[in-house]
């Protein structure tokens, strides 16, 4: 049972590392075009006004999309760990907690 435990948790760090890693490049993606396309609309004169507006609360939209995600998955990769954690690893491989709310996986 330890073995198993022990094995399924290296498995959901790899995969939090993982999707964290995935994430993290998607933030910096949008930063570096972010800036990129500050940059162009404060060189750009022929671009109203309205359409600059437009362009940043687009970035700054995807910005927050992108910080909810990251939230989102980090919370949902908390849940096997916080599951993983109630069991007893020293005892037999019934003696799960109640409460452990335990999903197939």
């Amino acid at each position: 049972m330890y073995e198993q435990s022990a094995m399924a948790k290296q498995m959901i760090d790899l995969q939090r590392m993982s999707v964290e890693g995935m994430i993290n490049n998607m933030i910096m993606f949008w930063d570096q075009t972010g800036n990129v396309l500050n940059s162009f609309l404060d060189k750009a004169a022929w671009v109203p006004e309205e359409g600059k507006k437009t362009f940043r609360e687009w970035i700054e939209s995807n910005k927050k999309g992108c910080e909810t995600l990251k939230n989102a998955v980090n919370s949902g990769l908390q849940q096997p760990g916080k599951v993983l954690g109630k069991i007893n690893l020293t005892g037999p491989a019934w003696a799960v907690p109640a409460n452990a709310g335990l999903f197939l996986l």
